[in-house]
């Protein structure tokens, strides 16, 4: 069995023997490296006397190598040049644009909000790969340390950042089919009559709420209780019934209706830990993800509320829903067609 405990040459030794011998001489050497010459004279007895060999012979015109001496010169040009190589490689990998970047988000954003923009993204970007973890396996989570994530809480942890991203007005929908069976309800109380999909993170956020929100939902029969965002959505998409949603929704589904009731409006976070920032790759998700919740160009983001009635300006208008909504241009049709 190899042992790992004995002592080692010491690598610094290493590379100055090697620059001695590279340069002929201990004078040489240390005008180099711009160190003292007893410094390196006794770096180079300790590595004779680790290795328990001759290595130089002195004289006055400057070093040569001994047979010995030969062979470990090769092998401290061949770590020189690892080091020189593993050096390049970590400190480009935090300069370029490529890698895997590991992005924590819940499941409705990322599996709703995030996929229509992604493809250009990947085009502009050939060489980074997303991971996405939404947290469904908490056992399991993904391969990697998170580089940063997306969420509704505000951290309080000092050694992260926390960017403000987005705003979402959340108010109940239903999709137009159901509408027409069941007829569109325009107070909470005639809500209450319909079957609620209900998001359980309105239980455990509900000091968050409105007062008169959190007492509504005592009095709702929840046909269907979930912990998944894109369940819910799913849900009240395909007619299950009525359930909150975030108004940005209809810039990507305009069939969805909005009932005219109270709004509550919640902060998305863009969370990372401050030294993750130094990443050119980290960096280009960043941009990325404030480019897709600019909320300039989607009025929806805004911290105000703004009634979808108004977003018409901001959509494309060749993507007329069935209610004349018309769903949002991915970000890179949205510029070619302002640049038009």
């Amino acid at each position: 069995m190899v042992n790992v405990v004995r002592r080692k040459a010491d690598w610094t030794d290493i590379r100055l023997f090697w620059a001695v011998a590279r340069l002929g001489s201990f004078g040489a050497a240390a005008r180099t490296l711009d160190m003292g010459l007893t410094t390196i004279t006794r770096a180079v007895d300790r590595l004779e006397e680790r290795l328990n060999t001759k290595l130089l012979i002195r004289g006055p015109q400057g070093v040569t190598l001994t047979e010995a001496g030969e062979r470990a010169y090769d092998s401290a040009l061949t770590m020189e040049r690892a080091a020189e190589s593993f050096e390049h490689q970590v400190s480009n990998s935090e300069n370029t644009v490529e890698g895997r970047v590991r992005l924590a988000a819940p499941d409705g954003l990322a599996g709703v909000f995030l996929p229509p923009h992604m493809p250009e993204f990947l085009r502009a970007n050939p060489r980074i790969d997303l991971v996405i973890d939404c947290g469904l396996w908490p056992d399991r989570p993904m391969l990697g340390e998170i580089d940063m994530s997306l969420t509704f809480t505000e951290p309080k942890n000092p050694d992260m950042v926390a960017i403000p991203l987005a705003y979402f007005h959340y108010t109940l929908f239903a999709s137009r089919e159901y509408l027409e069976l069941y007829r569109k309800p325009t107070t909470a109380e005639e809500v209450a009559s319909h079957p609620y999909v209900h998001h359980a993170a309105q239980d455990h956020n509900r000091e968050t709420w409105h007062p008169r929100t959190a007492a509504f939902q005592d009095f709702l029969r929840k046909r269907i209780v979930t912990n998944s965002s894109a369940v819910s959505f799913f849900a009240i998409r395909q007619g299950a019934g009525i359930g909150p949603l975030p108004t940005a929704i209809l810039a990507l589904d305009p069939n969805l209706v909005m009932l005219d009731l109270p709004v509550e409006t919640m902060r998305l976070w863009l969370v990372r830990h401050r030294d993750a920032g130094r990443s050119a790759r980290v960096r280009a998700v960043i941009d990325w993800l404030r480019e897709v919740f600019d909320a300039k160009r989607q009025p929806w983001y805004r911290a105000e509320f703004v009634h979808p009635r108004e977003f018409g300006p901001y959509l494309d208008p060749e993507r007329v829903g069935e209610n004349g909504a018309v769903a949002s241009l991915p970000i890179g049709s949205r510029r070619r067609k302002s640049a038009s």
